[in-house]
């Protein structure tokens, strides 16, 4: 569930890029594979059912397919954003009554969206070179006191595989960046970006198959204020 965006230097085109592409390529069985690579336990259903009324608006950004989205009740107003047409056509299908749009995180979220109650941000995060920058667009994008979750890969010391502030992982022909980031950068970039924390966990994320490693999240459940 991608979302780099295109703004910025080459690099950054170069990175959006690849991780559409590497995205893109997989979407046709990202949902079969989906429950092996991912540990999210019930945490993103919870979430969604304590925070999501009838009637309430939903962003889902690097939303894949649309896994977390595709059962809220249909009064839901669900717009959900990625890299990946791929991806975007099976959330489509499965919710036709959502929003999806090719889009990506390092540009603010479209004006013409609106603003949202409720703001999701799972497992997309990781190919973020600029949190600061992408929380204030995410909190721009949520209404006075919406909520969010979000996860980014955690840098901890002591952690094997978490203590560089990037590593690069390949598929078969192409390779992508992950940013790591400490939970007092994430703090701090709340800050910035007039976000509230409501609750912080360090918690698995997803499993990098090549090395048979669980990448472990900073699973973030925040209010604008």
């Amino acid at each position: 569930m991608a979302d780099e965006g295109d703004g910025g230097g080459s690099g950054t085109r170069s990175s959006g890029s690849a991780v559409a592409r590497v995205y893109g390529e997989i979407a046709a069985a990202y949902e079969v594979l989906y429950p092996s690579l991912h540990r999210y336990g019930d945490r993103v259903e919870r979430f969604l059912a304590d925070t999501v009324k009838p009637g309430m608006r939903v962003l889902d950004v690097g939303c894949g397919p649309g896994p977390h989205t595709r059962g809220l009740d249909a009064s839901v107003d669900v717009v959900g954003l990625d890299l990946a047409p791929e991806m975007l056509e099976l959330a489509r299908r499965a919710r036709p009554s959502g929003t999806w749009r090719v889009h990506g995180y390092l540009d603010p979220v479209p004006e013409e969206l609106g603003l949202f109650d409720v703001a999701l941000a799972i497992g997309c995060l990781d190919f973020c070179d600029d949190l600061p920058r992408v929380l204030g667009h995410l909190s721009r994008a949520l209404k006075p006191g919406g909520r969010m979750l979000f996860t980014v890969l955690e840098r901890r010391q002591g952690l094997e595989g978490h203590e560089e502030a990037t590593r690069t992982v390949g598929t078969a022909d192409t390779e992508v960046t992950l940013h790591l980031w400490s939970a007092a950068e994430t703090a701090r970039a709340l800050d910035a970006a007039g976000l509230r924390t409501d609750l912080y966990l360090h918690a698995p994320g997803w499993e990098l198959l090549a090395e048979e490693r669980t990448m472990w999240f900073g699973w973030w459940y925040v209010t604008r204020g």
